[in-house]
């Protein structure tokens, strides 16, 4: 610390200071100049506690005294408010004290009727006041007794006798001792606001204690943490003498956490000077947390001393609680004070007495819940369904956080095994977005710690939503550990066998943490929708057997639901794309979102999103395949993935700028700083292809070599062979015949060809095409080329042109020439990019992609739109309207309508002739309705 900051700045406490109190002080000097002229008044100072209330009664009062007026301050307090005749002692007290013994008799000590008593009373003052102007000041006259009250309300009646100015002080909104008079009259009454201090005031203070420079930072801190309070800004800064800081900017911290005390020490003396009854309701009522309402809260806290609404308007008056059927705290502040004046036990014990109440009178089961999270557990039967319920009404309503507190405390109930991992499954899903690693342990919790009482159909689900992250890794291993336990025997083993087999296949090989097990592929056979939609994934990702690969794709959809697994319907869909049936694989997709949605499981539906995205893309549908990975980040940001799955999002990023014809916008995403062990899943072939991609468009083939050569290898190892995975091999032949590499490019472009022709897809044989034609010299090139210029292509369902594949297709010269031959369309998008990156780095603003791509050379047939699409896929799919409303989150009036502006469209009138002209979607399946 400087030498200038030791504190030699401050100055000893002065006299009490007024700052921005010119007008109120102005006011009560008028009102003690007509008090010494014989005119009596009554003026009432309205302030929230803290403002300065009490200092401007001490200011009035030692004004009228050095006026040569008599004059005396009382204040009350809810301690002394059961006291018959406290305030009138008081102002006694203080008469005796300046020299009056007349009262030294205390005739409210006496058994006298009140009749009599205030009559006498209010004669010996007007009698007192007629020898020497009176002042009688009352501060907090909320908290007056209910005789000096009634004495108070005689006196007003006689003030037009005697020459006495009443001054009371309280808060807006509550009760005074004496009506605020405001008419004219022979009885001056005027009611005076005292507002809380602004920045101009507050600097005023700080001024008037400290000689050197105050920073502004620091006086605009101290507004907002004290609320323009004068007294909590004097308790500050008196910290700040006592430690010898200045009041400057470095310091603001200091004075926020010294703020904080101040309020909570506020807080704790109101608290202690509650009235017994008054306290013991403050205490069930922050055990509650608005959980009662007053009829439940008397009886939880039976008052001894005074009603239960006494004791409630205590509170409300003192701005404790708050008003209305069910009171709660008014801040989390006074909850925490007040809770801390009990024991842990003796909390629990009224927390439990709390839920019985509760339970007896059937409060709604959100105020029920509220309760439960306070006591220990119960034991009975209803507590787990019941907080079950309540939080998926609150994960309905978004709040996540709330849902996750209470499955964690329905956890603690006593529960069987089966439930207790449902219960796991459930809190780990809410989890996934806020604290994904702990997410993924409760998940490998009940894949490894699960008894043989566990249904398989559990350990299905949980390994289901622990691969949907990313962590292919720890999947296989738990997954592993639990298919190792039940091998003896099990229905649904061989679902728990296909999800352990896509997380081994995607783990890289070599890993010295892998289990020494290894799952046995999943058979090809129809049957179980969860092993065939593995099956058609690896069907796919070979190239292998293109109509059983759909086939069996398509079983996969045909049990749908919230328990159906989702990565089995998610590859099963990616199997779809590579098939070419783009508009299939978008209704799986909305099917799996809207399962995934319903039942908040976030990375699932993110995974949706991304996969439906990239079938938009297929379909030309930029806007929307835009719009689809937005969403997938607003579901699950990109800091809650694992490592393994940031590759693929990063990749997706670029895939949409190639698309848009932005290579640098590309570029920049692909330098993106990834964190450790993202190299380590199959997603970063993905990456290697975006990279190689890029490359090309930047004429640096050498590099494009490198990463496009990775990005082989590391497919490869997994045996995804299919070009329409990837199409590597294209890349590579395009590259290595600008290196000048011929006999590489020849051999990579014919195995690119012979992939292609074996896998069938009209796309991926279109890929190898046009990255062959320039790598072949002109007489190969016309041999084997022209055997694919005699296979057939399958139309695309509505006959729109794609302006990129399933997998963005290699950049080519050649593809360029062709684009740059045709009319171009554009549509300006937006990609928010991700807004907090892995490694820390700032949020890069928002990116413009324009979206370009070869329009059709006539004007297209069925000019749907991408949501107009899905409607009609769906309907043409036999599912009735209020499926599709459900399916695609939507009204059933938005499906009547749009199925009305596609039937306009294309010149249909009911669903079977939709269903004939799109003749792509296969026949209706038993989706489980």
């Amino acid at each position: 610390m400087s030498v200038t900051e030791r504190g030699a700045r401050w100055r000893d406490a002065a006299p009490e200071f007024l700052a921005e109190r010119e007008g109120q002080t102005r006011l009560l000097g008028e009102q003690v100049a007509m008090l010494l002229r014989g005119r009596p008044g009554v003026v009432t100072v309205l302030g929230a506690p803290g403002t300065g209330r009490s200092a401007l009664l001490r200011a009035v009062v030692a004004h009228a005294r050095k006026a040569g007026l008599l004059a005396v301050l009382a204040g009350c307090s809810p301690t002394e408010a059961d006291l018959r005749y406290s305030v009138v002692s008081q102002i006694a007290a203080g008469l005796a004290g300046a020299g009056y013994p007349a009262f030294a008799r205390r005739l409210w000590a006496e058994e006298q009727p009140a009749t009599t008593l205030i009559p006498a009373l209010c004669g010996e003052f007007v009698a007192l006041a007629g020898n020497r102007p009176l002042l009688i000041a009352l501060d907090d006259a909320r908290w007056a007794d209910e005789e000096s009250k009634a004495w108070l309300a005689a006196m007003t009646h006689r003030l037009r006798y005697a020459p006495i100015l009443l001054v009371q002080a309280g808060a807006p909104g509550e009760d005074c001792a004496v009506e605020p008079v405001t008419e004219s009259g022979p009885v001056a009454g005027s009611v005076i606001h005292v507002p809380p201090l602004r920045e101009h005031g507050v600097r005023e203070v700080i001024v008037s204690r400290y000689a050197g420079p105050v920073d502004g930072a620091f006086v605009t801190a101290a507004t907002e943490a004290t609320g323009g309070s004068p007294a909590a800004l004097l308790a500050v800064l008196d910290h700040f003498v006592r430690a010898a800081l200045p009041p400057v900017a470095r310091y603001v911290p200091a004075l926020l956490e010294r703020a904080a005390e101040v309020s909570g020490d506020r807080v704790t003396r109101g608290i202690s000077r509650l009235p017994a009854d008054a306290l013991a309701l403050l205490l069930a009522i922050a055990v509650c947390e608005g959980g009662l309402d007053a009829d439940l809260l008397a009886s939880l806290a039976p008052p001894r001393t005074m009603s239960s609404e006494q004791a409630l308007s205590v509170l409300v008056r003192l701005g404790l609680v708050t008003e209305g059927r069910t009171p709660s705290p008014a801040s989390p502040l006074i909850a925490d004070r007040a809770l801390a004046r009990m024991e842990i036990g003796e909390r629990q014990a009224l927390a439990m007495r709390a839920v019985e109440l509760g339970y007896r009178a059937a409060i709604p089961e959100e105020r029920l819940a509220r309760l439960l999270l306070n006591t220990r557990p119960v034991g009975a039967e209803w507590v787990v369904s019941l907080l079950s319920r309540v939080a998926t009404q609150r994960r309905l309503d978004g709040d996540h956080e709330g849902a996750a507190a209470l499955l964690g405390r329905a956890l603690r109930e006593p529960v069987g095994d089966e439930q207790r991992q449902r219960l796991l499954i459930e809190l780990a899903m809410m989890e996934a977005d806020r604290d994904s690693e702990t997410s993924d342990r409760r998940l490998q919790q009940v894949l490894l710690n699960s008894g043989t009482e566990v249904s398989v159909g559990t350990l299905v689900r949980a390994a289901d939503l622990l691969g949907s992250r990313g962590d292919a890794s720890a999947t296989y291993r738990a997954v592993a550990t639990a298919y190792t336990r039940r091998e003896a025997g099990g229905a649904g083993l061989e679902s728990l066998a296909a999800i352990g087999w896509l997380a081994e296949n995607d783990c890289a090989i070599g890993d010295s943490a892998l289990p020494v097990h290894s799952f046995p592929e999943p058979s090809d056979e129809p049957g179980d929708p969860v092993r065939a939609g593995v099956a058609a994934w690896m069907l796919a990702a070979r190239g292998e057997r293109l109509p059983q690969a759909r086939e069996l794709a398509r079983t996969a959809f045909q049990v749908r639901g919230e328990e159906q697994p989702f990565g089995p319907r998610i590859h099963a869909a990616r199997a779809l794309l590579l098939a070419d049936e783009v508009a299939e694989a978008v209704i799986g997709l909305d099917e799996v979102l809207a399962d995934a949605r319903r039942c908040g499981a976030r990375a699932p539906a993110a995974l949706a999103l991304i996969h439906r995205g990239r079938c938009e893309m297929r379909r030309g549908n930029l806007g929307q395949a835009v719009y689809d990975f937005e969403a997938a980040l607003a579901e699950l940001p990109l800091t809650s993935w694992h490592p393994r799955m940031v590759p693929f999002l990063v990749a997706t990023e670029a895939y949409l700028h190639l698309a848009g014809r932005s290579v640098e916008k590309a570029e920049q995403s692909l330098a993106f700083e990834f964190p450790p062990g993202a190299d380590q899943g199959v997603a970063w072939a993905a990456l290697l292809y975006a990279r190689a991609r890029v490359h090309m468009e930047l004429a640096d083939p050498e590099a494009a070599l490198r990463d496009i050569n990775e990005c082989g290898r590391v497919l490869l190892s997994r045996g995804w062979t299919n070009p329409a995975v990837l199409s590597w091999r294209s890349v590579a032949a395009v590259a290595n015949s600008a290196c000048g590499n011929v006999e590489t490019a020849r051999r990579l472009a014919l195995e690119g060809l012979e992939r292609a022709r074996e896998w069938g897809a009209p796309s991926a044989l279109d890929v190898a095409r046009r990255c062959a034609s320039q790598v072949l010299d002109g007489v190969e090139a016309a041999s084997d080329l022209g055997h694919d210029a005699r296979i057939p292509r399958k139309p695309a369902p509505y006959d729109r042109p794609a302006t990129v594949p399933a997998e963005p297709a290699a950049a080519s010269s050649a593809a360029r020439r062709y684009a740059a031959t045709q009319s171009r369309q554009k549509a300006t998008v937006r990609i928010d990019t991700p807004d907090a990156r892995l490694t820390g780095r700032s949020e890069r603003p928002a990116v413009e992609v324009v979206a370009e791509g070869p329009s059709a050379p006539n004007e297209t047939r069925y000019p749907l739109t991408a949501n107009e699409e899905r409607v009609a896929g769906l309907a043409a799919a036999g599912h009735s309207n209020a499926y599709i409303a459900s399916v695609l989150s939507v009204s059933l009036r938005t499906v009547e309508l749009r199925l009305t502006t596609i039937y306009r469209k294309l010149a249909v009138t009911n669903r079977n002739e939709l269903a004939s002209l799109l003749a792509s979607i296969p026949a209706p399946r038993n989706m489980g309705e």
